[in-house]
């Protein structure tokens, strides 16, 4: 526990960040599809990285609705993951993954000082790596269990 315990800061950061990202838009429910489509195409098909603006054009913006549900869903199922510390690698690369398409949307350089997305990343990938959910989570209870099945 020792050696590993500051594994639970970065899980719980990451819990909490995605945690209030979820329950703003889990308030707005089906309405958040309005918000990210008014987002998508005044940044990301203006300012947004070349190659990921026509995966927006075709496939996002006229499948608004879908996206924004997956996009709720995937940030809950984060939260849940970090907080809990329940199938946390799979929660990592559900983080990884999410945060990946939101510095895409929004075109910014990855050493830029206004996104932390891109920081979020490195503490999502020292979670996965570090299997942060066998420290004060339900994975360490379930690891005793069974030892020999690999955890997410």
């Amino acid at each position: 526990m020792r050696a590993r315990g500051w594994l639970l800061l970065p899980r719980l950061y990451l819990g909490i960040v995605f945690a209030v990202a979820s329950v703003g838009k889990l308030t707005q429910g089906a309405d958040f599809a309005g918000p990210m489509s008014g987002l998508l195409t005044n940044v990301t098909l203006k300012n947004g990285y070349g190659w990921y603006a026509p995966f927006v054009r075709t496939v996002v913006l006229p499948n608004a609705h879908l996206f924004a549900m997956l996009v709720i869903a995937g940030e809950a199922f984060v939260a849940i993951s970090m907080l809990f510390g329940l199938m946390t690698r799979l929660g990592a690369v559900v983080a990884i993954f999410l945060l990946a398409n939101y510095v895409s949307a929004k075109g910014v350089a990855l050493w830029s000082p206004g996104s932390n997305d891109v920081a979020d990343i490195v503490l999502a990938l020292v979670v996965l790596c570090g299997g942060a959910g066998r420290i004060c989570g339900i994975d360490a209870s379930l690891a005793k269990r069974f030892p020999k099945v690999p955890l997410w």
